[in-house]
């Protein structure tokens, strides 16, 4: 390709309509958010409560931090079926390695991140080099990960997290719960990751492009290798934590997490075949299906029918907030 080629496809006009995230999406949002504690507080007094509130912020957070990978991946225009067992299989070797002692905390985090890691790393490798579908190898590595944990822990996961990890987990710094703060230092780093840096913007640029990308010098397949690379370890964070939260790991631990951090990214704008979006969106899409869930269980709502209110609740916000960001696109 020429210099001058390049030059005019850096220099052609761009489209930062389709790039930037609709406006409507954290609006919606942030309204039915609202509604939603108004609810909650008329069916438990005391619901929307501050202390409350930062109660399901915590709760939040940890979906919050596996739905990061979730987002970066579909930004490529991917998705990643893996971090169920990614999560499941991180928190037990964590739990396994730490013993419930704090000096083996280190060791077994990085064995918990590396494995995430090359998992992440694989999933990549398989999309962009074997150029096998996201969705198919993602699939696949999740059933290895399933696989291969059973036969790690015999069926029985073993050992707990140290007291610092828990501390993390379950604790507060003054008022405000530990997590909450841990997650806003990350929604930051993403979220400045994504917006305002080159990697950021290779990103976007991949996932609404790729050949406009590649043409303009992008090593398209390192980006969507990274991006898989930071899904795998946003799952095993999430299984880390989530274990120290839940007091042990244990199998199955992240199947309840796939399905959420996917209609999260999407709820909040990020279009499922790249390129537009952010993980601003995705924060509030986090904390709206979070109370949505306690609300459902706080009105004692039988699981089947939670799952269809959650389920039809979800799908028309979603479908209400393509059709006001698809006017705001519009400018009508």
């Amino acid at each position: 390709m020429a210099v001058t080629d390049r030059a005019a496809v850096v220099s052609a006009p761009q489209t930062p309509r389709r790039r930037r995230l609709p406006a409507a999406a954290p609006i919606l949002l942030l309204a039915l958010t609202a509604l939603l504690l108004g609810i909650g507080n008329f069916l438990a007094p005391g619901f929307a409560a501050p202390d409350n509130v930062l109660q399901l912020l915590k709760l939040s957070s940890f979906l919050g931090i596996a739905a990061i990978g979730q987002t970066i991946v579909m930004l490529t225009g991917g998705i990643d079926l893996s971090i169920a067992w990614v999560i499941t299989g991180s928190a037990v070797v964590f739990t396994a390695n730490c013993s419930g002692a704090d000096g083996n905390i280190a060791p077994a985090a990085a064995l918990s991140l590396g494995l995430g890691l090359a998992v992440g790393l694989i999933n990549g490798w398989g999309v962009t080099k074997l150029r096998i579908s996201p969705i198919v190898m993602t699939l696949a590595m999740n059933n290895i990960m399933l696989g291969a944990t059973l036969v790690y822990t015999g069926g029985t996961p073993s050992g707990s997290s140290g007291p610092l990890v828990r501390a993390l987990a379950t604790g507060n710094v003054g008022f405000i719960p530990a997590m909450v703060i841990l997650w806003c230092l990350l929604t930051a780093v993403t979220v400045i990751g994504v917006r305002y840096t080159r990697g950021g913007r290779r990103l976007l640029a991949v996932g609404e492009s790729p050949r406009v990308s590649f043409l303009t010098g992008s090593n398209n397949d390192r980006v969507v290798v990274a991006a898989y690379a930071i899904s795998g370890l946003a799952a095993a964070l999430t299984g880390i934590l989530f274990s120290a939260f839940s007091g042990a790991s244990f199998l199955g631990m992240g199947d309840q997490f796939v399905l959420p951090t996917i209609a999260d990214v999407v709820l909040a704008g990020t279009s499922m075949f790249g390129g537009r979006g952010g993980y601003g969106g995705t924060v509030a899409a986090v904390f709206f299906t979070t109370i949505l869930t306690t609300v459902l269980v706080i009105g004692s709502i039988p699981q089947g029918v939670r799952s269809i209110v959650y389920g039809a609740a979800v799908l028309a916000a979603i479908i209400v907030q393509r059709l006001l960001s698809r006017r705001d696109d519009t400018g009508q």
